[in-house]
């Protein structure tokens, strides 16, 4: 008897270690809130018309941007084929600016990513970038956000550089906005990209109870995320436990029986 006990115990330690084990590499699918990000998309020749990019406005008569195709360097594309150049002239204030609306939920976290060259000189040159989310398609501090401030100054061509930063959705409809000069050279601007942020989800830890129940635990600083379960480690079919949540010193657990074949879990925001 006891030597049957003690084999159950550990099927359902070896089990559970299975599942933390695998589970640890599943993917987060994330949904891309920017349309035509890489300029792939439409008739590549001018801003107007652009697929995915309503707004568009050039301020002077030095204005000169558009998408191109190029496979000699340093006018190329960051990947894919195409890409947006920016050519507005600091000597007549031009900006050569491109926007496009995006539907956010207010309060939640987004990270915003996108790709800036430039094809040749800026030393000097008055060359900028400024990129920003808010309700206008103009530059106004009071209601929009500053994401990315590029000031390129060099003597040379400067190969692409990934931006990245998060914001905090404050409409639930604001504009993503370019503003480029660069009256030496051209700026150049590919895959652009806004996804929901899903920070890192703690670790999940797993011991065994005396009744051969499994019981989770993770650190309750992290309240907001849930325990799911699949079969497998495909990404659909995760169903989110609803079995009660118990606060034990500084970490949240929940008891589940023991499975009879192997379980899937992670730790995921609902």
């Amino acid at each position: 008897m006891k030597k049957s006990i003690t084999s159950k115990i550990i099927a359902a330690i070896s089990t559970a270690a299975l599942v933390l084990g695998l589970s640890a590499g599943a993917a987060f699918a994330q949904t891309e809130l920017i349309s035509n990000g890489s300029f792939e998309s439409g008739a590549q020749t001018t801003m107007n018309n652009l697929p995915g990019w309503p707004w568009v406005g050039p301020a002077g008569n030095n204005s000169d941007y558009g998408v191109a195709q190029s496979s000699t360097p340093p006018d190329v594309a960051e990947a894919g084929n195409f890409y947006a150049y920016f050519h507005g002239h600091p000597t007549d204030g031009s900006q050569d600016c491109l926007g496009q609306d995006v539907n956010l939920t207010v309060g939640s976290n987004y990270t915003f990513t996108c790709y800036l060259a430039t094809d040749g000189t800026t030393l000097g040159s008055g060359a900028l970038m400024y990129i920003l989310i808010g309700t206008s398609f103009g530059i106004d501090y009071s209601s929009d956000v500053l994401l990315v401030s590029f000031l390129p100054n060099s003597s040379n061509a400067i190969p692409y550089q990934k931006f990245t930063t998060n914001f905090t959705a404050t409409t639930s409809s604001e504009i993503l906005a370019f503003h480029g000069v660069d009256g030496a050279s051209s700026i150049l601007l590919d895959n652009v990209s806004i996804t929901l942020a899903v920070p890192t989800p703690p670790p999940l830890n797993l011991s065994l109870s005396p009744s051969n129940t499994l019981v989770f635990t993770w650190p309750a600083a992290t309240n907001g995320f849930r325990v799911q379960a699949n079969a497998t480690l495909a990404r659909t079919n995760w169903v989110t436990l609803t079995n009660t949540r118990v606060t034990v010193g500084s970490n949240l657990q929940i008891v589940l029986p023991a499975p009879a074949s192997n379980q899937f879990y992670r730790l995921m925001l609902p």
